[in-house]
């Protein structure tokens, strides 16, 4: 019994090991890092060197299908829950059913005539390869250096075909009819009106009368490991849950900060780079025409995206970011693959023609017009503000500080952030007590760290960050040596002499990344 335990607890541990590794070398190359674990994953698998089979992953399957669910649960949280990005205009609409039909129907036809698959089967395929995903997407558009209302107008497109591609999808799987369709829909965007303000009311109510230690840590794992395969019951894919739960928590998963990073860590250190090394070893040896078929597939699925990009007068180069895919097409494959809708020679193929256009598209924006050099500059480069306090102080001098800079971070007598301030934290509190107590009994731990090597696309690829009051920005050794607010932020981007219109849109990014 302890035999096939120990062995699979060390097979996670060098898969993991392993996936982290392949995320290094594909983003220092400049790639989103799953595709370097995908390849990772296919490099141990029976495709090339057969170290790894999925067999030996069913000791430890429980971790890589949580994998999926938090991956995408994540996604609907950072990626498809700004409200702003949901009010298209009419054209928008019409483009973005254009790149969902037209590549769905596509490589349907080719389904069915090359591998014979059903009419669902082939459809759900189809649209697993039409979707774009939102997040990918915004990065790659983040590289261009701006985000005006071009850029705006390619995401509203994009996700507007991702959310309705799942909306397709998850009645294919289940079983197509227009009922199943109507229902699905219908539960979208109940839940969606509905959802997020009785959702968070609920968890705020079960916090309140909770008072152990990490319990809404512990309620959003619960929820996100259940509510998939409860909602699997009642006939709705486990995978497009777990993605819609993330929308509807997005609220509330602002507000806690804190549970936030936990949930990122516990997601993108352990259970996202399993799943995505995973994926990898499903796939078998193909032959040359099975590699034939996937670049048949990446053709019938690229073309028509490429098509929408040069009706909105992108141009070749500026439509490649169209063609950008990401975990949400990679649980989708393998869910077409558990459910026994495809075999393991379409799955790689299809695998195939995913990574391919993951490379094309971050190839293409490597390649493309660069960045101002505002957005390429590294932190430590720039004259950032140090609006730090000792945590020996007294909160009487921290506040002070916050009452002029809004926040300030709270370091050690070795410069090392152990927390951060805000003005939120001196309300309703006795000035008599602020003048006697130090104030690391007033900070916020686990305060937002960024290091000096990063550059400001970094900060407003991530969504998070730029939400947050305060960021600490530190060198080699973990020492600060500066920090960041919104208000700086938005001051390093325009700079003391931008003209009217790139204040806009600065100020237009800022607004879709939620920044007030």
């Amino acid at each position: 019994m302890a035999g096939p335990v120990i062995q699979a607890a060390v097979l996670v541990g060098a898969l993991l090991f392993a996936s982290k590794l392949g995320e290094e070398v594909a983003e220092r190359l400049g790639y989103p890092g799953f595709l370097g674990s995908v390849l990772v994953g296919v490099l141990l698998s029976q495709a090339v060197l057969g170290l790894v089979t999925p067999s030996e992953l069913e000791t430890a399957l429980l971790l890589f299908i949580l994998g999926i669910n938090f991956t995408l649960f994540l996604a609907g949280v950072e990626e498809l829950s700004n409200p702003s990005l949901l009010k298209p205009s009419l054209r928008e609409v019409l483009l973005s059913s254009i790149l969902l039909a037209a590549p769905t129907l596509m490589v349907a036809l080719f389904s069915q005539k090359i591998w014979g698959l059903g009419l669902e089967a082939s459809l759900a395929l189809g649209v697993t390869m039409s979707i774009v995903s939102a997040g990918p997407l915004m990065k790659l558009l983040l590289a261009k250096g701006r985000l005006g209302e071009q850029e705006a107008a390619i995401l509203r497109i994009g996700l507007l075909a991702e959310v309705g591609g799942l909306i397709v999808f998850n009645s294919l799987v289940q079983g197509f009819t227009a009922v199943k369709l109507a229902e699905t829909a219908l539960f979208v965007v109940a839940v969606y009106a509905i959802g997020r303000r009785y959702l968070d009311n609920l968890l705020v109510m079960i916090e309140r009368h909770m008072h152990v230690k990490e319990a809404p840590f512990a309620i959003i794992v619960s929820l996100v490991t259940m509510t998939g395969y409860l909602a699997e019951m009642i006939g709705f894919n486990a995978a497009v849950t777990a993605l819609l739960l993330g929308v509807f928590m997005s609220e509330y998963m602002e507000i806690r900060p804190f549970y936030l990073e936990r949930i990122k860590a516990f997601t993108y250190g352990f259970l996202e780079p399993l799943f995505f090394i995973g994926i990898g070893i499903y796939t078998v040896r193909p032959s040359i025409q099975d590699i034939g078929y996937a670049a048949a597939l990446l053709a019938l699925s690229g073309a028509p995206k490429l098509a929408v990009g040069a009706r909105m007068g992108l141009g070749l180069r500026g439509s490649l970011p169209l063609l950008a895919k990401g975990g949400v097409d990679a649980a989708l494959l393998l869910a077409l693959l558990n459910g026994g809708h495809i075999d393991n020679t379409i799955f790689t193929s299809a695998l195939l023609a995913v990574v391919a256009s993951t490379i094309i598209a971050s190839s293409g924006a490597r390649i493309g017009a660069r960045a101002p050099d505002t957005l390429r500059r590294r932190l430590a480069e720039m004259e950032l503000d140090m609006d730090i306090v000792e945590d020996s102080e007294s909160a009487e001098y921290a506040a002070r500080i916050v009452a002029n800079k809004g926040a300030a971070v709270v370091v050690d007598k070795y410069m090392r952030p152990i927390g951060y301030v805000t003005a939120e934290d001196f309300v309703d509190v006795d000035p008599a007590m602020l003048r006697r107590i130090p104030i690391r009994y007033f900070m916020r731990s686990e305060v937002p760290i960024v290091r000096g090597d990063a550059t400001l696309a970094d900060i407003l690829g991530d969504v998070t960050l730029v939400k947050e009051p305060i960021i600490a920005v530190v060198n080699e050794k973990g020492e600060v040596i500066g920090t960041i607010t919104p208000r700086k932020l938005l001051s390093l981007l325009v700079g003391p002499k931008a003209h009217e219109e790139s204040r806009k849109r600065i100020e237009s990014m800022m607004d879709y990344t939620g920044v007030e």
